[in-house]
């Protein structure tokens, strides 16, 4: 998860403000138990927070979870963020959903 040349192993810390408390609880769950509760309110961050460390079963498991509980106020910042970290699944699932 962490190489050398990356600033965490040099700082020996790891700089999660950028997302909310609840998905940095909910990855550090994910990351101890390999489960968690997605919540859909939070869809880019956990796609942006499980890219960005390449934790892909977390990714899998919000690309489902989001897909299932789409809404029509939240396709289309779902399909931005799944199309910005490559969450290929919801990609295809919203845009069926918003072409319904």
């Amino acid at each position: 998860m962490f190489r050398a040349e990356l600033s965490e192993c040099k700082e020996n810390s790891v700089d999660m403000s950028t997302f909310s408390e609840p998905v940095v609880q909910g990855f550090l769950e994910f990351l101890y138990t390999d489960k968690t509760t997605i919540i859909a309110e939070y869809a880019g961050e956990w796609l942006h927070i499980s890219d960005m460390y390449q934790v892909d079963g977390l990714k899998m498991d919000a690309e489902r979870e989001i897909g299932e509980k789409l809404t029509v106020e939240m396709a289309v910042e779902v399909f931005y963020a799944a199309h910005l970290y490559n969450a290929q699944l919801l990609k295809r699932t919203t845009a069926r959903f918003i072409q319904k």
